[in-house]
């Protein structure tokens, strides 16, 4: 008898009622939607690099642009799979572990195809590497998470998350979606891509924003902030998009600074008490 499939005994020691398996496929289906949007991410990818060799820039321009969106969906249910499955309380280990292999193929793999044909093909061979660093940079980040996942603090991200790091290099694309078609502009991008891979796998700690307590009262100011963003991400949505992913990125690193300069905050912050939460 699995958790998967029973409730626990109760304590009239009567048999536990089956669960119902609708309840584990919905966060299981949100996890495919995931999958789904970033193999879309790769087609539109693909079609867009065809589009340009066939001499068609602003049609791959397009496809591009479609493509940085298709990661952004799929960062979307990425998003809900976990909560609804805590809401639900349908928390199985398959659904951590099925979490983590989709988090490869969508935010690993997708964004690595999506650099490539947009920038980094000018580069042949190097270009597909550097692409290929992020990827093994993104996988590792995982593997490590899954290992000490339980001995963090779950206010913090060990690492650039890689969802994080596949918006971050999907923003640059949606707000310049044109194929690059200047060497130093491609080197830039390059030295971006190299950055983003290597804070994926470092140290450095990144502000957790997935809370398991999702019954905890939200003050008034933070929801007047969120209506806030959202009303700035409608109106311009490339800039915003653009403009969140550098101040996220840089964020580990100038917290990691600040904490250096001024170590007696950092140890305040540490003793404070923590909340759960899940973390990629």
């Amino acid at each position: 008898m699995s958790e998967a499939e029973h409730e626990s005994v109760s304590e009239s020691g009567e048999s536990p009622r089956p669960r119902r398996r609708g309840v584990l496929a919905i966060p299981t289906m949100l996890t495919v939607m995931n999958v789904l949007f970033g193999f879309i991410t790769i087609l539109l990818a693909m079609r867009a690099s065809e589009a340009n060799v066939l001499g068609d820039p602003l049609r791959a321009g397009r496809l591009f642009q479609l493509a940085c969106w298709a990661l952004i969906v799929s960062a979307i249910f990425d998003t809900f799979d976990g909560l609804v499955a805590r809401l639900m309380k349908a928390t199985t280990e398959f659904g951590k572990e099925y979490d983590s292999l989709a988090d490869v193929v969508t935010f690993g793999v997708a964004p690595a195809v999506l650099v490539y044909a947009w920038g980094l093909h000018l580069f042949g061979r190097l270009g597909a590497g550097i692409a290929f660093l992020f990827l093994v940079a993104g996988s590792l980040r995982l593997a490590r998470f899954n290992v000490i996942s339980a001995k963090t603090d779950h206010r913090y991200f060990v690492g650039l998350p890689i969802p994080a790091g596949a918006l971050a290099l999907s923003s640059v694309i949606n707000y310049a979606p044109q194929p690059v078609t200047d060497k130093r502009f491609a080197l830039v991008m390059m030295i971006v891509t190299i950055c983003v891979a290597f804070a994926m796998v470092s140290t450095v700690r990144y502000r957790s924003q997935k809370f398991k307590n999702t019954q905890k009262p939200v003050p008034v100011q933070v929801v007047l902030f969120i209506v806030l963003m959202i009303a700035l991400f409608l109106k311009w949505p490339a800039e915003f998009m653009l403009l969140l992913g550098i101040v996220y990125v840089s964020s580990g690193p100038i917290v990691k600074l600040w904490n250096i300069a001024f170590p007696r905050a950092a140890e305040a912050e540490a003793a404070a008490p923590t909340t759960p939460s899940g973390q990629n």
